[in-house]
Parts: structure tokens; sequence; C-alpha cells
């Protein structure tokens, strides 16, 4: 079983590289962020005075991977976001970079990526996890995929959004967008 997965990991890795070699697009607005000291709050400070969209997404993440391959939906948000400043933010909690980066080119998942750290695994286990009984002993779960919006001021507005081009998601970024007509 674990030969088939490692196999099965390799092909995936093969087929990525492969077809991202065929369309690379020097248009691209991937821009990856390699600080490996960032911690959740110092990564969205990094952005101070915009909305945030935050997607957290792993490669071996069969949900995930479905959402970030529903390319009318993240074009179309894509749009909106860059329409009004708002930014997209892609975590991903592999451990594999050249599976990371493969997807993201592949996809053409543009927008800031960062690779989970360990400050940022912790958060994110620690702050936005839930608490469950399993096995007879409470342990705290974090589920991806897992999408947040943070407002302007750095403060998380949904810690459980939709994904991308989701019509609540549209909802609560253009009330965000537009306070004065959402009271």
């Amino acid at each position: 079983m674990k030969n088939l997965t490692l196999l099965s990991s390799l092909l995936l890795l093969l087929t990525y590289a492969t077809q991202a070699k065929s369309q690379t697009n020097n248009n691209s607005k991937i821009i990856y962020i390699n600080d490996t000291t960032l911690n959740f709050n110092k990564l969205i400070n990094k952005f101070s005075g915009k909305i945030i969209y935050v997607d957290i997404w792993a490669s071996w993440c069969g949900p995930c991977k479905q959402e970030l391959r529903m390319a009318k939906d993240i074009k179309g948000f894509r749009q909106f976001a860059a329409k009004n400043n708002i930014v997209i933010l892609y975590i991903c909690m592999d451990d594999n970079n050249k599976l990371w980066k493969n997807f993201i080119s592949f996809n053409k998942l543009e927008g800031y990526h960062i690779l989970k750290n360990p400050q940022i695994y912790k958060d994110f286990h620690t702050t936005f996890s839930s608490v469950q009984m399993r096995q007879g002993k409470l342990k705290r779960s974090f589920y991806i995929p897992r999408h947040m919006i943070i407002d302007k001021n750095g403060i998380v507005a949904d810690s459980t959004a939709t994904y991308q081009g989701s019509t609540k998601v549209y909802s609560k970024l253009t009330e965000m967008l537009n306070p004065a007509n959402s009271k």
C-alpha cells in the first residue's frame, strides 16, 4: 500500500511538472512568500489595510484540489478581487515543495502563496481548530479545505468562509467593501 501511495505521488508530480513546463506564462501573478519564520498574524500583517481572502489547501487533499480546479469560479473571483483590491492568499499544508509549486503553476493559481511552516501550522491547530472526542480523548482537528476572510484591520471576519466564487463569499466581501450599505 505504501509503495502504491508513493508511486501515485510520483506520477502526480511528473504529470504536473510536464504540464506546468508546457504552460509557462510570463504574465502570471503568482507570488511566493518564502519567509519561514512567519506566524499567521505576521503573515496577515504583510497585507495591512487590505481585505484578504485566505484559501488553505494541500496537494494531497482531494476536495481542495477539486475546488482549486474550478477554473471559471477561480478566474471570476480573481477578477473581482483585483477590481476591489482584495488579496488572495493561498496557504498550502504540504511538506513537498515541488508538488506545491507544480500544482499552483499548472492550475494558474494567481495570488500570494506560502507553504506552511511550524508557526503557521501551530496557529491553525491552536486558534482555528475544533475540539472533538476521538478514541476517548479530546483532540484538536483542523480541516481543509478551509477559507477565511480577514478585514482591513487584520481581524478574522469569517473563519469558515466558503470557496472562491460562491455567492456567500461575494456577499460577505461586498458587505465589507461597502459597510455603509450593509446597515
